[in-house]
């Protein structure tokens, strides 16, 4: 029985971590978005309320709370248009509380002859969980899909730097590629010297160079790499080199 409870709790644990994670990088998964048409005919992208809500319990563990108040109904030329609520959610983990508030709106559905609505009851229920995803959304859930300019690699973890080291005494007549002479003369346009560039290499690429000989790391680098160094370095003389 306690072999069970510990894996259930380390699938929790991983499903919190997976929440998040979503919730840090603000990324919404492909298979929890929708689509549906606005104003003006654009397609919209969303996502629906069951999604934030278990995000939010595997987050923060179900300790979190919803409250929705301050109901408004909207009139248009005296008939009922759109209702509005305001929404309060406060979420918790590790001691910590936050507190996020919102408002939300539906727009009230009439009946087809349009004498009345359809249900007012369900609008305000529908405004609500607009307002709790809006909520969330100040949190990080579901961002991107608020978001216009959203790019996904501004919120990727960083790429972990590389070590470059090379093992073993390098004989001194060892040919330099073509390609290393080319990459050796850009550098030496730029007049840095071998800190400088080592400090570009781990800045531009992640490279960490454990090794002062510069033209055996970048004969270690196969073409792609090399074609790549080449020409940010070209990128860096045209833009006056730092």
């Amino acid at each position: 029985m306690a072999t069970v409870s510990a894996g259930l709790a380390e699938v929790a644990q991983s499903k919190q971590l997976e929440a998040l994670r979503q919730i840090a990088t603000q990324s919404t998964p492909k298979g929890e978005i929708r689509e549906r048409v606005g104003r003006g005919g654009m397609k919209l992208k969303y996502t629906d309320g069951p999604y934030v809500i278990r995000t939010l319990n595997q987050a923060f563990g179900w300790d979190w709370d919803f409250v929705a108040d301050n109901e408004e109904l909207l009139l248009n030329d005296g008939k009922p248009f759109e209702v509005k609520v305001r929404g309060t959610l406060t979420v918790r983990l590790n001691g910590q509380a936050v507190t996020k508030t919102q408002f939300g709106c539906q727009p009230i559905e009439m009946l087809k002859n349009g004498t009345a609505p359809v249900s007012i009851g369900d609008a305000y229920k529908g405004a609500a969980t607009d307002a709790m995803k809006k909520c969330a959304s100040l949190l990080g859930i579901a961002l991107d899909l608020y978001d216009s300019d959203y790019k996904p690699e501004k919120y990727a973890e960083p790429e972990p730097v590389r070590p470059v080291k090379l093992e073993g005494a390098q004989p001194t007549n060892a040919p330099t590629s073509t390609a290393t002479k080319h990459i050796l003369a850009q550098i030496a346009l730029l007049q840095w010297d071998n800190a400088k560039a080592c400090g570009w290499m781990e800045e531009k690429f992640n490279y960490a160079i454990e090794s002062d000989d510069l033209a055996g790391v970048f004969d270690s680098f196969g073409v792609v790499e090399q074609r790549k160094i080449f020409a940010a370095l070209k990128a860096e003389g045209q833009n006056g080199g730092r």
